[in-house]
Order: structure tokens, then C-alpha cells, then sequence
């Protein structure tokens, strides 16, 4: 796990999970965030540039991955999120990114409550809901293929102890 982050170049650049609803709601509008089935439906088109409304020419906000996540069992979900999310994260990186450096692709998680950190694997973790509530899948490895190691916390105004979000540079 890389240094803190406490600078807001997530913003800008990179890929993030953001689970701060007062972070979110302080940078952006309810209008400024789309759902995860636009999103998907944005990299089945190939991105086209008069439908990608990116926030400040930067940043393109996606809300619903959680529900997503208790849809399926948990290994259907990891399957999932390996098989169509995480192709969809790379293309936007190559395509709208311009590699990464260009624009930042941020995914909302509203309840932080139910991502977790497990320091002997260093990995963060999804603790599922419903009928698999006694199960976790592996979101980090899942959405940023073993890069996960390379991931930085961004923290808030409560500091280090409470991160608001997850982030990386980019992801290969």
C-alpha cells in the first residue's frame, strides 16, 4: 500500500473507489454521476465524446457498483467484475485517459461500512449482504488485477486512520 493521499489529483487523474458521501456530494452534483449501466454502456459504444459528459473536461463519477455486488453470489460477482468491469476500466483508461494521466474514472460506494481492509493480504474487501453476509470478495484484486498492492488511501480531514477512498495512478 502506497503513502496517503491527501491532495485531491484523484480528481483529475486515476482510478478511485470513494466511499466519502460528504467528499462526493462537496466536488459533485447529482446530476454529474452516472450509473454503472451507463457506464458500461459507454465502453460497449466505444466512448463515444457527445455522450461521455466527464465533470471538468476530467472526470467521468459512476454510482452502483454495490448494488451490483450483492446481485449475484460472490463468485459470480468476482467473475464479473474481472470479466466486464475491469476490461471497461482499462478501455477507459486507454481511450478516454489518454493512459491514465488525462482523466480520472471515480466509482461511488455509498456504505463504507462494508469495505474493509485486510492488512495480511493487503488486499480491500467487499463484505456481502443478504444471503451471503458471512462472505467477502476481494474488490481490490477484482478491480485492479493484483495491482492492489500499489493502491493509496486517500484521506479526509479525519486522517489517516479513516480513509475516504481508494486510489490508483493507473492500472495494467
Amino acid at each position: 500500500m502506497g503513502l496517503p493521499l491527501s491532495d485531491d489529483i484523484w480528481t483529475r487523474r486515476g482510478i478511485t473507489l470513494l466511499w466519502d458521501a460528504d467528499k462526493l456530494s462537496g466536488l459533485y452534483s447529482p446530476d454529474q454521476i452516472i450509473s454503472l449501466r451507463q457506464f458500461l454502456q459507454l465502453h460497449k459504444a466505444g466512448w463515444p465524446e457527445s455522450e461521455l459528459h466527464l465533470v471538468g473536461d476530467t472526470t467521468l463519477v459512476v454510482a452502483g457498483l454495490e448494488g451490483c455486488l450483492d446481485a449475484l453470489s460472490p463468485q459470480e460477482t468476482e467473475s464479473w467484475l474481472e470479466q466486464v468491469v475491469y476490461p471497461a476500466i482499462l478501455s477507459y483508461q486507454r481511450e478516454v485517459a489518454d493512459g491514465g494521466g488525462q482523466a480520472a474514472l471515480v466509482f461511488w460506494i455509498a456504505d463504507s461500512k462494508r469495505v474493509r481492509h485486510e492488512v495480511a493480504e493487503d488486499t480491500y474487501e467487499w463484505h456481502c449482504g443478504g444471503d451471503h453476509r458471512s462472505e467477502t470478495i476481494a474488490l481490490s484484486r477484482c478491480l485492479f488485477n493484483g495491482a492492489q498492492h500499489d493502491l493509496r488511501r486517500i484521506v479526509g480531514d479525519k486522517g489517516v486512520e479513516h480513509p475516504i477512498g481508494l486510489y490508483h495512478q493507473r492500472i495494467s
